[in-house]
């Protein structure tokens, strides 16, 4: 790659959006965002990006998203062949399957998630996996070169459980501390603590678990069905985020993917540890379970952001059924697009950026070069609005470049340095090794 990436004749949406720009990229970061290209002389080793028009938009940032289990889910026909609840699944199918899942098979499915997030736009995934046990370290590896190899920028943690024996929460909170300490300081490839709900998890693994949340961050899944709120009150007379509250495991860099049954008082510990809350309405209307209670959030402040949960690739789509979802509700705060737009959107770049300590999901001097530009030529008058409000326009319109701290990693629709066909002859081969083991 030359010195420069220059971006020409993009549109930027805004308020008011712009047209004709010309954005240039030196080194990882945004060096200039220029109107029709002002004072940008070409020098030898640039590499012009021709927008003709095209949206460029910030990258978009997956904040729950399964990268070797949503190839398998979707290998293997489901959502469809459903087999009836959240808790039948998570037993009668995830937990056989990704206790034979080697790290080999798991890096082969998770290449293959990383290239279709990528190929959404998707310039960060904050993944969550597990795989066969006594290996947690390894499957973090393993993760960690699948998303190298493709260009994401990444956070990864393995989701503790004591389902199958105590001891596995404890070996996924020890590969936490040692994966985090390793990847200090990597510019694409940070660790997380992670927590794979509550229905199966001692009290000795949270309490582990809370060095390395304290250091790196928490990614945990709670409260996908009612499972997790019958265990932490079992367990301890609470509820599941006052349960994590009272272990030490809420700060700014915690996540709480799902919350479906999430009450006042739990919104309450979530805005006062400046925690975030992920929601997945595509996955959430596939199996059957609700989303969290939005209007208790808004009502305290909870920041708020959007995962996939690796079923659909694109945190857009999602954006789309949250405002299906508002709508429908048709009454009480808060607005789809207030919501959307201003605090929904934003939360997922501002969480990638707390955990890389950088500028993320903006267009402007200084910020990272996380970009997307898209296959999508507005018709009209460009769109006006924050980034969240075009995130509903942008579903469905596919990537045709993708820059992640200034490297091209898509160029006009084509991953560089990955062969798709041999990405998903891999995904094929490691799915049929883990359903037929």
């Amino acid at each position: 790659m030359g010195e420069r990436l220059v971006i020409r004749g993009a549109v930027l949406a805004g308020d008011p959006p712009r047209e004709g720009v010309t954005v240039v990229v030196e080194g990882s970061r945004i060096a200039a965002v220029l109107a029709n290209g002002d004072g940008v002389e070409p020098q030898p080793g640039d590499w012009d990006v021709p927008a003709d028009g095209r949206l460029l938009v910030p990258g978009a940032v997956d904040a729950h998203a399964h990268l070797a289990l949503g190839p398998l889910l979707r290998l293997v026909g489901l959502p469809e062949r459903f087999p009836g609840s959240v808790r039948a699944l998570r037993m009668g199918f995830r937990r056989p399957v990704e206790d034979r899942l080697r790290p080999a098979a798991l890096e082969a499915l998770a290449l293959a998630g990383a290239l279709e997030s990528l190929r959404a736009g998707v310039t960060c995934v904050l993944a969550l996996e597990r795989a066969a046990p006594g290996e947690e370290l390894e499957v973090l590896s393993a993760l960690a070169r699948a998303v190298r190899r493709v260009g994401l920028r990444a956070a990864l943690a393995y989701g503790a459980s004591d389902l199958g024996g105590a001891d596995r929460g404890l070996a996924a909170a020890r590969a936490a501390s040692a994966f985090g300490e390793e990847r200090l300081g990597d510019p694409l490839v940070r660790g997380m603590a992670g927590l794979e709900g509550l229905y199966a998890t001692t009290p000795g693994t949270l309490e582990a678990l809370a060095e390395p949340a304290s250091r790196f961050g928490l990614h945990a899944s709670i409260s996908e069905d009612g499972s997790d709120l019958e265990r932490s009150w079992a367990l301890d007379g609470r509820r599941p985020v006052e349960l994590l509250h009272a272990k030490g495991l809420l700060g700014p860099k915690t996540i709480v993917a799902h919350g479906c049954n999430t009450g006042s008082d739990e919104a309450s510990l979530l805005r006062r540890a400046d925690a975030a809350l992920v929601a997945t309405p595509r996955a959430a209307s596939w199996w059957g379970v609700e989303l969290p209670p939005f209007e208790i959030l808004a009502a305290h402040e909870v920041p708020v952001a959007l995962g996939t949960d690796g079923i659909f690739p694109g945190p857009a789509g999602e954006a789309v059924a949250l405002a299906a979802h508002l709508r429908r509700r048709g009454s009480g705060p808060p607005a789809p697009a207030e919501l959307i737009g201003h605090v929904v959107w934003p939360t997922a770049a501002a969480l990638a950026g707390q955990l890389f300590g950088e500028r993320l999901g903006a267009i402007e001097p200084g910020a990272l070069a996380d970009l997307a530009l898209l296959d999508w030529r507005p018709a009209a008058a460009p769109p006006e609005g924050t980034d969240g409000d075009v995130a509903i326009l942008w579903a469905g319109a596919p990537a045709a470049w993708v820059i992640v701290g200034g490297e091209v990693r898509l160029r006009e629709g084509a991953p560089l340095g990955v062969d798709p066909a041999e990405v998903a002859a891999r995904a094929r081969e490691a799915a049929r090794r883990a359903l037929s083991d």
